[in-house]
């Protein structure tokens, strides 16, 4: 119960606070749409060379009711499977994990890296090389070795001549030591003019700049023998970029966008930035020292950074808020100033499994794919993989106020949104599913209160709303505890309210002191 509280007064802080944000004006909801694919850890995602398709990188994926290893192609209008792609990628005869994606632009041959020993059945140690049909490039061999548990490639970038930067795991490319980074020539060799910088721990992530020059983020302490913690940039050949200092960032960087104004943005596991506290996500100057005015704080991990449209960048990881708002794993900031938390993208309350969104794909400014391990997402369910949608003029999330218990059946009243929307709400979509067993019940567009029906008594139903009128429906709004059906005398049983449960814990509360200071009185008689 108190865990279900809390959940409920952060929500309820935040709606306040979002109806001060908002009242007065029109408002999208951003919603899950009804694409469900079923997948493991998404890891990557980008869009190829003509815009019109998109590959997913992660373990093993079905879609469509079609199994794929490692690798898969979707449609980006309509995110159909492309079933003429197929590639196999594995590690010991198991899935392997495609961790990083870069597409060519010449010839849209496909560079893939993660942690896997053989593609299309042939050894590949980390990084291969497909064409875009799917099949090997058997001549593209840059054998990157990693430790066994490390994994080998996990970020790459193209220069403009199509030279391939990469970071991860390893320590080798071939025979030849490669600490950690390293830039493949478009043979597959490694690049001798790419000197190795000598890093001690991981790249997680690159951003490469219109110059070529190149920004480095990951676990690391040093690099060309100079301390740079997390971050480090270097020059288009590789070098050191001394005009780009020590950053100083505790923790380590898993994401990094670079905007067109020079300055950075830095997203991971932060602790410090510069000696200054930064959670999350925190922005550079273009000395590498921190940008003091730029104070957007999450409250978990980010681990992916996409630009959207304009100025607006939206990102994800493992948070619940930024900025003070609820914002269950995905969020956008608009760039331009100091990084004001964008209200119009709402909560799409990414959740359940890992709880946690690992790559983000932007294909329109009203459209994003998130991939990661969780199992829900507007309180729909969707396993790892999802696309939000902006609905225009959909009303916000509603809220159940309370629930009735019946034999096999529950009846839900609904308030309306906060904050009024576009046009007139016509009704309510709810949704119950058993907590076990059995199938969910639904009804759609009715009045308040909702009556559903058909349900086993006995058995908790976790219960959402969405509020519908004329442009579609909005957001869900999950009930604060959950509801079961009983049967009972009269034939219906109220569910306690919240403010009931609370009265009950307390006399519970009062009950026990009681009998403890009697108890205690019993002794000194």
């Amino acid at each position: 119960m108190l865990p279900r509280l809390h959940c409920f007064l952060r929500h309820l802080k935040t709606g306040l606070a979002l109806v001060l944000l908002t009242t007065g004006a029109a408002h999208a909801a951003w919603v899950a749409s009804p694409w469900q694919p079923q997948a493991g850890d998404v890891r990557a995602m980008v869009l190829e060379t003509s815009g019109s398709t998109a590959l997913l990188g992660g373990a093993a994926f079905t879609i469509d009711g079609m199994p794929r290893q490692g690798l898969a192609r979707v449609d980006a209008a309509t995110l159909a499977l492309d079933t003429g792609f197929a590639p196999s990628i594995t590690l010991g005869g198991q899935p392997g994990e495609v961790r990083a994606i870069a597409v060519q632009p010449s010839n849209g041959q496909i560079v893939i890296g993660g942690r896997f020993d053989h593609v299309n059945g042939v050894a590949r140690n980390n990084i291969a090389r497909l064409n875009a049909d799917g099949t090997l490039d058997t001549t593209y061999d840059p054998d990157l070795t990693a430790s066994p548990s490390g994994y080998g490639v996990e970020a790459m970038v193209l220069q403009s001549d199509e030279k391939l930067v990469v970071g991860g795991g390893f320590t080798k490319g071939g025979a030849d030591p490669r600490s950690y980074l390293a830039r493949l020539e478009t043979t597959g060799a490694l690049d001798a003019g790419f000197p190795d910088p000598g890093m001690d721990n991981y790249v997680r992530a690159l951003a490469v700049r219109p110059d070529d020059s190149l920004v480095a983020g990951g676990f690391f302490n040093q690099a060309h023998g100079q301390p740079r913690e997390s971050v480090v940039r270097l020059l288009a050949n590789g070098s050191l970029d001394a005009s780009f200092g020590d950053p100083a960032i505790t923790g380590y960087v898993n994401a990094l966008y670079s905007q067109p104004d020079g300055k950075l943005l830095v997203g991971g596991s932060l602790g410090q930035v510069g000696g200054q506290p930064r959670d999350g996500l925190a922005r550079l100057n273009g000395n590498g020292t921190l940008d003091v005015a730029f104070t957007v704080d999450t409250d978990g991990t980010v681990n992916a950074l996409a630009r959207q449209s304009g100025t607006l960048v939206a990102l994800a990881g493992g948070f619940e808020a930024i900025g003070g708002l609820t914002r269950g794993r995905v969020a956008r900031i608009d760039t331009a100033g100091n990084g004001a938390v964008d209200p119009a993208l709402t909560d799409v309350a990414v959740e359940r499994a890992g709880y946690v969104v690992y790559s983000l794909l932007s294909l329109a400014p009203d459209r994003l794919l998130v991939g990661g391990w969780f199992a829900r997402v507007d309180r729909q369910e969707r396993a790892s993989l999802a696309e939000i949608l902006d609905v225009p003029g959909a009303p916000l999330a509603p809220s159940i106020t309370q629930g009735q218990a019946g034999d096999g059946r529950l009846t839900l009243t609904i308030a309306p949104p906060a904050v009024p929307p576009a046009s007139p709400i016509t009704g309510y979509d709810v949704t119950c599913a058993p907590l076990g067993p059995g199938a969910a019940v639904s009804v759609s567009n009715a009045a308040s209160p909702v009556t559903l029906t058909g349900l086993t008594n006995g058995t908790p139903y976790d219960c959402t709303a969405r509020a519908r009128n004329a442009l579609g429906a909005g957001p869900a709004a999950e009930a604060a505890q959950y509801f079961t059906p009983q049967a009972a005398a009269g034939g219906v049983a109220a569910v306690p309210t919240m403010a009931e449960w609370a009265l009950a814990l307390l006399a519970l509360v009062c009950a026990a002191l009681g009998m403890r200071r009697a108890r205690h009185a019993r002794r000194y008689i």
